[in-house]
């Protein structure tokens, strides 16, 4: 068989039968859980992942070198499939499907360990910034605590509220410093302290910070903790019921391949119970009589999901964690921690290029950044972009100047090696 026809035969045959037992006449939702790929396509004799028939499952075009799944990944043809379907269905019989979104719900809730009642489908990590941001009820002179390292989605909401009401928001910086910043923390804090907004993996150079840790300092001071997990979804394991954060929001389009425009929000109990939602309307009312003018609120995170939501991504993204689940979050944590190590270890002898992101399993996963000697870092990622169509990501935050890759499961060995060559001819250039 050629190459290009046992690519398609193998996403035939993976997908069609996982598609076709997901959807019934009448939901666009079934139990995924039954579903499982065929061990043969997934595993190989020895029991090890086969990494090649995996990125099969992506539609990539062979041109293209993605390694930036950090800003945004591709989604495996089973989750665009699962989506399409969805749409034709609701359409075909002139359907919203709120009420199926309730499985997405609790098939994410289960991923990252959490109640399926404290959990929001959102739009994506900004959206649920914002709505904690808005919903805090901050005063002037009241500090939120960021680090140099936060992403605009994660840090411009309370800048935001610096301009409009005067809350103080502090950053810290911590570029080179990532292992020092629970210190950092401590030694900064303040009875005006209300919030430490920080990253579960930063943006810029992928570093695991200390979560569990900050977020028992932020309890032993009350003080809310809001932590940015985009980066550690689909990347890491993520365990709320073990972290126990006031606030966990994270975009599923990246590491997760979740359909664009899919996000999650983790809200603690008490903020559901003493704190209205932040818009009012159809599925945020317990109760509601427009005539007797009564409106109470659910005391659920459902209530984040007003009115008319695009149940066909909502449908894709449950799909997408089951492509994950069924791989297992610690075969893909692994593999990402080898591509990426992989890729380190090659370009690390370079004089030329000093690496940002540790070494250590602990502090971090799949992305490294890196700085050329004497490169503009998006003058690089142009050229690699123009010239090999090569994605990678620019890190001007924090005038940085360093370039970020992204290893993801969709990458081999063959695309590392190559990326390493063009690295390092530009180093040497």
């Amino acid at each position: 068989m050629k190459k290009q026809s046992r690519r398609y035969f193998i996403k035939d045959k993976l997908w069609k039968g996982f598609i076709l037992s997901v959807f019934s006449p009448i939901s666009t939702l079934a139990n995924h859980d039954k579903l499982s790929f065929e061990n043969e396509d997934i595993f190989n004799k020895n029991g090890t992942i086969n990494w090649k028939n995996i990125k099969e499952l992506f539609t990539l075009a062979s041109t293209r070198k993605h390694f930036n799944t950090a800003s945004i990944g591709p989604s495996p043809i089973i989750v665009q499939k699962a989506t399409i379907e969805s749409i034709k269905n609701i359409n075909k019989y002139a359907i919203e499907n709120h009420k199926a979104v309730e499985k997405s719900r609790i098939k994410l809730a289960k991923f990252i360990h959490s109640n399926p009642e404290q959990l929001a489908l959102i739009k994506n990590a900004t959206e649920g910034m914002n709505i904690i941001a808005r919903s805090m009820n901050l005063k002037p002179g009241d500090e939120v605590i960021l680090t140099s390292e936060e992403h605009i989605g994660g840090s411009a909401p309370w800048i935001s509220l610096q301009n409009e009401i005067g809350i103080k928001v502090t950053v810290i910086d911590i570029l080179g410093k990532e292992e020092k910043v629970l210190d950092l923390l401590k030694s900064i804090i303040t009875n005006q302290t209300k919030v430490i907004s920080i990253s579960h993996i930063t943006c810029t150079t992928g570093t695991i910070l200390p979560i569990k840790d900050i977020i028992q300092l932020c309890k032993k001071h009350q003080i809310q903790s809001v932590i940015d997990g985009t980066q550690a979804l689909g990347q890491i394991s993520v365990n709320i019921e073990k972290l126990q954060p006031s606030f966990y929001i994270a975009s599923c389009h990246k590491w997760l391949f979740g359909p664009k425009g899919t996000g999650i929000l983790y809200l603690n109990k008490d903020f559901l119970n003493d704190t209205p939602p932040l818009f009012a309307g159809a599925y945020t009312d317990q109760k509601f009589d427009l005539i007797k003018g009564i409106y109470t609120y659910k005391k659920h995170a459902s209530r984040y999901e007003y009115g008319t939501i695009n149940a066909p991504i909502l449908n894709g993204l449950e799909v997408s964690v089951t492509f994950i689940d069924n791989i297992g979050i610690d075969h893909v944590e692994a593999r990402g921690r080898e591509l990426a190590s992989r890729f380190r270890t090659k370009i690390t002898p370079n004089q030329k290029i000093t690496i940002l992101t540790s070494s250590e399993p602990s502090k971090s996963a799949s992305m490294v950044t890196f700085k050329i000697k004497d490169k503009n870092s998006s003058t690089v990622c142009s050229e690699l972009r123009k010239n090999s169509n090569t994605i990678l990501r620019s890190v001007t935050e924090n005038k940085m100047n360093a370039i970020r890759a992204s290893f993801a499961i969709y990458i081999d060995e063959k695309e590392v090696d190559e990326l390493v060559y063009k690295i390092l001819t530009i180093a040497n250039s």
